[in-house]
């Protein structure tokens, strides 16, 4: 559990010591949502990035992410299931649904019992988010990937950062913000290709 607000350079710091500590001179980065942004903040920051790739990843929050991580720690304090339940919903898109629906109260019971006690920390720094001036500083081959059904960081924002960073590669995939779930194979071979 953090003991105060998480904050993006402790996660990268924490990050190039693990891989000092592992005896990895460089790397590469990827990153899933706030994943993302710290995979980009990371390569930003570090000359020891050989690429990275984002997934659904954002350099800004704007009022409406801020507005629905709010939601998100208001309803994970009132019941981890009903915080499932709504991301479940909203996550993914009607076809994957369709498949889910009907074993939707056996996936929402087994998917909260994953809701961390850190959440609300982590859900702190989505709100707070902001590496615009960042991006500017990534030279390493880039990656971005997001879902056209997106309904969380919508594909805006992955299409604002394949057209800031210098050479960035864009790939709109027909998902929801729960991509991983969805087209799994699909994301493993985006990266297995940029990584090389």
């Amino acid at each position: 559990m953090p003991s105060a607000p998480i904050e993006l350079t402790e996660m990268v710091g924490d990050a190039l010591a693990l891989m000092t500590h592992l005896g990895h001179e460089t790397f590469h980065v990827v990153g899933y949502s706030l994943g993302a942004v710290t995979a980009l903040q990371t390569a930003a920051t570090s000359s020891r990035v050989l690429s990275v790739t984002s997934l659904c990843g954002w350099s800004q929050s704007d009022a409406r992410m801020r507005i629905t991580f709010d939601l998100w720690r208001r309803l994970i304090a009132i019941s981890p299931e009903l915080f499932m339940r709504y991301a479940l919903a909203d996550g993914y898109t009607v076809n994957t649904l369709s498949v889910l629906e009907p074993m939707v109260d056996g996936a929402v019971a087994m998917a909260a019992s994953t809701v961390q006690p850190g959440s609300d920390a982590h859900l702190d720094l989505d709100i707070r988010v902001d590496i615009e001036d960042q991006l500017s500083k990534i030279s390493c081959p880039c990656l971005v990937i997001g879902g056209l059904e997106d309904r969380w960081v919508d594909i805006s924002k992955s299409r604002h950062l394949a057209a800031t960073i210098k050479g960035a590669t864009l790939v709109e995939m027909p998902a929801g913000h729960l991509v991983i779930g969805e087209m799994a194979g699909d994301i493993a071979q985006h990266i297995i290709s940029h990584t090389g």
